[in-house]
């Protein structure tokens, strides 16, 4: 067995364990909904609104659901199993959605990932990758005399809408520490007023490629919020009244997954189909090798990964992608697991065989001398070589 053989038979067994990035979501094709019973019709209503929630997640845009037939949800279902409430979580439930009926069960729902993807291409809807970009959430809040900042490790029904929310869409979010070091920087003002520039300053230290400031206010009976993105180098805003904070909160992430989601999703279209190579170096070991192919192949256009040549240098995935090599380049730069090779490139002396079927008749090139010390003619092979990429580990 050649070292060939055993690098790639490694491969293959770290593959189902090796882990990404923080910012990879988790469990996008998972749903867990409170049911009153076990009773068919009822199952069948709770996988019709687990594909609501699925759609918009993998999709990243709200508006998924108005375009699917949500009667074909029992087909999309891989598998499903109940479990039993306890009287806590039933209280818990009741409070959060002021229900009359009381759930007594959890239906867990997992959709088989493919026949989603397919029903979302199918109806011209984009998909957007596991890699996501972390969001900073920077929310200034007045609640009568009082006014604060939301931090870390504030308890708050507020923060408590905001997460249940940002999970459900698949937005990785984060609050600021608000400390000593932060306190230098930014204030309640600077949020409150939408001074970008500390605000900016402030959130150098945390790993994210988003920041939103939310101004929230409690006036007239009810809550008013303005809500600010800043994503490279641009910056959207919205405005947003309701009396229920769950509402409020869902529609104020909601709006900022819409507009994250509108520049990194990626639309299927056979038409700008590509194959290029991704070239990877400073891959150390297998378990970085691992890692550089489960990354990849969870990027929204890629298809299909496949390593095509090993060398101590480098690796070359030829990857087949659902879109044009610009989306692929935008989502690497997002996700930081690699950055652009810019060194320059050594040279791999590789032996190719030659297929006598993709010879070009109009080429020639010498052989070994022979017995008189001439050169014999043969035909050069009329090989395409593929568009190449260059990307290193970051770190």
């Amino acid at each position: 067995m050649n070292c060939k053989t055993i690098f790639f038979s490694a491969i293959s067994l770290l593959l189902l364990s090796v882990n990404v990035q923080a910012s990879s979501i988790k469990r996008m094709y998972e749903v867990s909904l409170p049911v009153v019973s076990q009773e068919r019709q009822i199952r069948r209503t709770a996988f019709e609104q687990a594909l609501i929630e699925v759609s918009v997640r993998v999709s990243g845009t709200s508006l998924a659901p108005t375009q699917l037939n949500l009667n074909k949800a029992t087909q999309m279902v891989s598998q499903y199993r109940y479990q039993s409430m306890s009287q806590a979580e039933i209280d818990a439930y009741m409070k959060q959605s002021k229900t009359l009926i009381p759930p007594r069960y959890k239906l867990w729902i997992q959709f088989d990932d493919g026949k989603i993807k397919q029903l979302l291409r199918d109806n011209s809807l984009p998909i957007w990758g596991h890699q996501r970009p972390n969001v900073l959430v920077w929310l200034a809040v007045k609640d009568g005399k009082n006014r604060y900042i939301l931090k870390k490790s504030d308890r708050s029904l507020i923060k408590d809408a905001v997460i249940r929310e940002s999970r459900k869409r698949g937005l990785p979010i984060l609050w600021p520490e608000f400390d000593a070091q932060d306190q230098k920087l930014v204030s309640f003002i600077d949020i409150w007023g939408k001074f970008w520039e500390p605000v900016k300053q402030a959130s150098q230290r945390y790993p994210v490629d988003a920041i939103i400031i939310g101004q929230m206010n409690w006036a007239n009976s009810s809550w008013q919020v303005d809500w600010s993105l800043f994503l490279e180098d641009r910056t959207d805003t919205w405005q947003l009244t309701a009396l229920d904070l769950s509402l409020l909160m869902s529609s104020g992430i909601g709006v900022a997954t819409d507009h994250i989601s509108s520049r990194f999703a990626v639309f299927a279209d056979s038409m700008n189909d590509a194959e290029l190579v991704v070239r990877i170096s400073d891959l150390k070991n297998v378990k970085s090798y691992a890692k550089a192919s489960h990354y990849l192949s969870s990027l929204a256009p890629v298809k299909h990964v496949f390593a095509t040549e090993v060398n101590k240098n480098y690796i070359d995935f030829l990857v087949e992608l659902s879109g044009d090599e610009s989306d692929l380049k935008r989502i690497i730069a997002l996700g930081k697991v690699l950055r652009p090779d810019t060194r320059p490139e050594l040279e791999q002396k590789i032996q190719r065989p030659v297929n006598p079927d993709t010879v070009n008749p109009g080429s020639q090139i010498k052989n070994q001398p022979d017995q008189n010390g001439t050169g014999s003619l043969l035909p050069v092979p009329n090989i395409k070589k593929p568009h190449i990429i260059r990307y290193r580990m970051n770190g």
